[in-house]
């Protein structure tokens, strides 16, 4: 169990799952999964944040009658093109929401800074011997990353069961940690990265063998959603992810808004249309909205009216639970820490809208 989740109460579990109590009840005794019970008192249940998946997983199979149809797992990149506007605080989220509807989420941290894998509580910059020396189980050190999933790395290749970590069971979503030895693949030589082919064309070609089942290294055809969280800067591995993604999500913060990002973005979306014919659709996602505040409501006017084919009719408020929730601030997502406030409410509501525009709702 994730060591800063404390068992839920059946109150706080029906939440998460946006469900009632008595459903939820009921979900546990059909689907047979064990539940611990309070040792005193009324011998109440005690959810772990295992639980919660599992059940969310149990769910989803259940109202899905075609689960074992083909498939293609959808591939979306968070990125932004500026830092500090919450693309990490909602790659965490979106991942942890997804997998809370059910789905088998795959997220993929691809900033050597390593802040998406420590909101998931690992430990990027430990060693092993330092790890031990604090009392830290090594089960929260990082031993490999995106690097050795991929082809002609100068270290040994492994496969993705060994890479993955799984912060909340099998049924939560499955991380690709980073630490800093994954800058390396921005500064190898281009015919000694990933696919020794040029840095764009080799990711989506390592995700189109992976998704066919046809590099054991790399089989990612179980997946419904492949995330990839990535830096601003446009590093080899970011401009990688984003020519392989089916969309690219990207929070727009309304306390720095900037038209010259927006348009930055839009510039590098052409370049790859024009370049390779070939780019993923663009989502943008307000972030730290205040309502309250005219120059904010003016500022969403002049986006929406501007992307409006973009825009998502979802936003997240501006709150203080949003901002210690900023990388480096926690390490577990606000979704899963604080599920009845009202950022959670909103990050649950945008993925909602984020999955009726991809097309996942139903699955």
């Amino acid at each position: 169990m994730h060591l800063s989740v404390k068992p839920l109460k059946v109150q706080a579990a029906a939440q998460l799952l946006a469900t009632s109590v008595d459903t939820l009840r009921r979900m546990v005794d059909e689907s047979g999964i064990k539940v611990a019970r309070d040792e005193s008192g009324p011998r109440t249940r005690l959810f772990s944040i295992e639980n919660i998946f599992e059940l969310a997983r149990y769910r989803a199979t259940r109202r899905s009658k075609d689960r074992n149809a083909e498939k293609t797992p959808v591939v979306a990149t968070v990125y932004a093109p500026c830092e500090g506007v919450g693309a990490t605080t909602l790659a965490s989220n979106f991942a942890s929401i997804f997998a809370l509807k059910g789905l088998r989420v795959l997220v993929v941290d691809l900033d050597f800074q390593a802040n998406l894998t420590h909101t998931f509580g690992y430990h990027s910059e430990l060693t092993s011997e330092e790890a031990l020396e604090r009392g830290i189980p090594l089960a929260k050190v990082i031993e490999y990353n995106f690097a050795n999933l991929t082809r002609n790395y100068s270290n040994e290749r492994v496969a993705l069961q060994q890479v993955v970590k799984k912060p909340f069971g099998d049924c939560g979503p499955h991380l690709v940690p980073a630490d800093l030895t994954l800058d390396r693949l921005n500064t190898l030589p281009t015919s000694e990265t990933i696919a020794g082919r040029n840095d764009e064309s080799a990711v989506i070609e390592l995700l189109k063998e992976g998704l066919a089942r046809k590099d054991p290294y790399f089989d990612v055809s179980d997946y419904d959603v492949i995330l990839f969280d990535v830096a601003a800067a446009r590093t080899s591995i970011t401009q990688g992810a984003l020519f392989a993604s089916d969309y690219i999500v990207s929070p727009v913060s309304m306390e720095k808004f900037s038209t010259r990002a927006l348009s930055y973005l839009c510039g590098v979306i052409a370049e790859m249309q024009e370049h390779f014919d070939r780019s993923p659709e663009l989502i943008l996602v307000g972030n730290f909205f205040d309502p309250n505040r005219v120059r904010r409501i003016s500022q969403l006017m002049t986006i929406t009216q501007s992307y409006q084919d973009a825009w998502l009719d979802r936003s997240v408020r501006h709150s203080d639970d949003l901002t210690n929730a900023m990388p480096g601030e926690a390490d577990l997502p606000l979704v899963l820490a604080k599920p009845g406030s009202q950022a959670a409410i909103d990050l649950r509501e945008c993925v909602d809208a984020l999955l009726d525009r991809v097309g996942l709702v139903g699955r």
